[in-house]
C-alpha cells in the first residue's frame, strides 16, 4: 500500500486507446462465450494546502473526482487514467498516502460509518463542488453459509453496500449539475454466486440502490452508472481464489485492470446506466435470473469451463 503513489506515478502515460481483446467464438461449446468480453485519522496538513489547489493557491481548473479503492488494481489504473485526462483526484484509503501532483489522499475506514462521515466532511470543507464519485472499493470472503464469521459478514456488507450508500448520501450535496456517480459493481449482482452469498447479496443491493438513485437524480442532471466487469486480474482475485473462491471467475481469462479502468473512465464521460463486458454477459445472466432451471442446467458446464480456465490462468501467471 505504501507503494501506491509510486505505482500511480509510473503509469500516468498509459495510452487511452487500449481496449478489450475481441470476444472468442463459441464454437461447438456454447458456454465458451461466458464472461467474455476503506477511524479516520486527522490529515497532517489540510486539503487547503493539498493538490486540490495548485502551488499558487488558485483553485484547480480540472474536474474533481473522489475515488474509493484507489489502492487496488483497478483503482490504481483508474487514477492514472484520470490524471492523464486532467482530473484532480481525492482518494480514500485506510492509510494516508503521500500526496502527488493532482492527487490528495484522505484516511478513511470503509467499515466505519463515522470514519466515512468525517472523511466526507473534510472533502466538503475544501472541495465544495465535485464532478465525479467512483465507488471502486470492494471485498469478498468466500465462505459457505453456516461457516461464516460475524465480522466477515459485517465487513463485506459495510464495504460493498453500506459504505457506497453512506458516502454518496454525504457527498451528494456537493455534486455539480451534470456530475456522475459510478458504482463498480460485479457480475455477482446479476448472477447468484454460491460460496459467496454475502458478497452476492451486497452487490444485488448495490444494484438496486443505484437504480433508485438514478431516478432521484434525473432532475438534477446527475448521471448514475453501474459497471459489471467480468473477472479482473487483481490481488483481490488472487486472495479470493486462495480462500476458495468461485471457479466461475475463469470461464474466460480475467481482464487486466487497465481494461476495466478504461471502461470506468469512459463511463464517467458519457450518459450510461448499466455497462456489462459483453452483450452476451448481460443477456445470459438476466436469463438465469428469470429462470432457475436455466441456471441449474448451466452450472455444471460452467464449472468445467471454469476449471479449465483456472488451470490456464495458473500456468500463465506461474511464468510471470
Amino acid at each position: 500500500m505504501t507503494d501506491t503513489m509510486d505505482m500511480i506515478r509510473q503509469g500516468v502515460d498509459i495510452p487511452l486507446h487500449r481496449r478489450e481483446k475481441p470476444l472468442r467464438n463459441a464454437g461447438s461449446d456454447a458456454y465458451q462465450a461466458l464472461r467474455q468480453g476503506v477511524a479516520v485519522r486527522e490529515v497532517s496538513s489540510s486539503l487547503e494546502n493539498s493538490n486540490l489547489k495548485d502551488r499558487t493557491g488558485t483553485p484547480a481548473t480540472g474536474r474533481i473526482a473522489v475515488v474509493t479503492g484507489a489502492t487496488g488494481g483497478i483503482g490504481q489504473a483508474l487514477v492514472r487514467r484520470m490524471l492523464g485526462c486532467g482530473y484532480r483526484v481525492v482518494i480514500l484509503s485506510r492509510q494516508v498516502q503521500a500526496d502527488m501532483p493532482g492527487v490528495t489522499s484522505i484516511a478513511c475506514d470503509l467499515t466505519d460509518m463515522d470514519s466515512i462521515r468525517k472523511a466526507a466532511e473534510t472533502i466538503l470543507t475544501h472541495a465544495p463542488q465535485l464532478d465525479v464519485i467512483v465507488h471502486c472499493a470492494g471485498i469478498i470472503t468466500p465462505r459457505a453459509v453456516g461457516e461464516m464469521g460475524t465480522q466477515e459478514i459485517a465487513d463485506q456488507i459495510a464495504v460493498d453496500l453500506a459504505a457506497p450508500i453512506e458516502l454518496t448520501n454525504t457527498l451528494l450535496p456537493a455534486m455539480r449539475r451534470g456530475g456522475h456517480i459510478v458504482f463498480v459493481n460485479s457480475m455477482a449482482a446479476v448472477f447468484p454466486l454460491a460460496g459467496s452469498s454475502v458478497y452476492t447479496a451486497a452487490k444485488f443491493g448495490l444494484r438496486g440502490f443505484a437504480r433508485a438513485l438514478e431516478q432521484e437524480l434525473r432532475p438534477r442532471r446527475i448521471q448514475v452508472s453501474s459497471i459489471y466487469p467480468a473477472s479482473v486480474n487483481t490481488p483481490m482475485l488472487r486472495r479470493e481464489m486462495d480462500a476458495g473462491g468461485s471457479i466461475y471467475n475463469f470461464i474466460d481469462q480475467p481482464q487486466e485492470p487497465d481494461v476495466t479502468a478504461q471502461r470506468i473512465l469512459e463511463c464517467c464521460e458519457r450518459n450510461s446506466r448499466e455497462i456489462f463486458s459483453s452483450v452476451f454477459d448481460k443477456l445470459f445472466t438476466h436469463a438465469c435470473l428469470a429462470s432457475q432451471g436455466l441456471l441449474n442446467l448451466s452450472l455444471p458446464v460452467m464449472k468445467i469451463l471454469g476449471r479449465m480456465g483456472y488451470r490456464t490462468y495458473k500456468r500463465r501467471t506461474s511464468r510471470m
